[in-house]
């Protein structure tokens, strides 16, 4: 009997387990729909900020600088709050892994690791996160489930 009690317990654990890998989706796609919902935010709608990054981009050489600093705003405000919604949760988080890839090689990577030196250790934390929900998309709770087509989780 009490061996029938731990094989019952260990298969209730095991489930929990699984079930709560979803749950853990929905928290990570949440917190990353915050980071980049509110690092738009910042650098489209707070003064000068829109300015400073295009200046910034054309000091690194990045062609169109004022117009990639506001597409750079733009997916990152919009990719942000898709996630944070858990709509397009995949293809919004590709998006932005994209957008990461290019910060990495275009500005991060010549700085070595440390974030403190504007280095890429905060951006490789990015990409990897984002590589998860691209891979598992959006986990239990998002607004993508309601509809009907697997496109818009």
């Amino acid at each position: 009997m009490l061996k029938f009690v731990e094989d019952v317990s260990q298969r209730n654990m095991t489930t929990l387990l699984y079930d709560m890998r979803f749950w853990s989706l929905t928290l990570l796609r949440a917190f990353l729909g915050i980071v980049f919902a509110y690092h738009g935010l910042l650098r489209l709608f707070v003064p000068g900020n829109l300015a400073g990054s295009a200046a910034y981009f054309a000091e690194l050489g990045i062609p169109l600088a004022q117009a990639s600093a506001f597409l750079f705003g733009v997916v990152e405000f919009g990719g942000g709050l898709l996630l944070l919604a858990g709509i397009f949760t995949r293809w919004s988080a590709f998006i932005l892994m994209l957008g990461m890839a290019v910060a990495f090689f275009a500005f991060h990577i010549k700085n070595g690791l440390l974030v403190g030196n504007n280095g890429y250790e905060f951006v490789v934390l990015l990409i990897g996160t984002l590589l998860v929900i691209v891979l598992n998309g959006a986990g239990h709770l998002s607004l993508g489930k309601q509809f009907k087509s697997k496109h818009f989780e």
